[in-house]
């Protein structure tokens, strides 16, 4: 997961959500444009699509997020 920072005249942010499949390879899954970024609207955005994924593919599971240091991010995911 990552987001843009400062990159539009409006603020907001767009994240990209990424899984990894099979053969290792980074396959984008989601975008997502938030003209905020603390940690209860992240939180909430990926928790909605997490729960979207359970029930697309009931056995799919996380096994590690990868993001940079951006610390609402990072608690978000905790």
């Amino acid at each position: 997961m990552d987001s843009t920072f400062s990159t539009n005249k409006y603020g907001y942010q767009l994240y990209t959500l990424m899984f990894f499949d099979e053969h290792r390879n980074g396959v984008p899954v989601a975008w997502v444009i938030s003209s905020r970024n603390t940690i209860a609207d992240i939180s909430t955005w990926v928790s909605t699509l997490f729960a979207i994924g359970k029930k697309e593919r009931p056995d799919w599971h996380v096994q590690a997020f990868i993001t940079d240091d951006a610390t609402a991010e990072i608690e978000a995911l905790t």
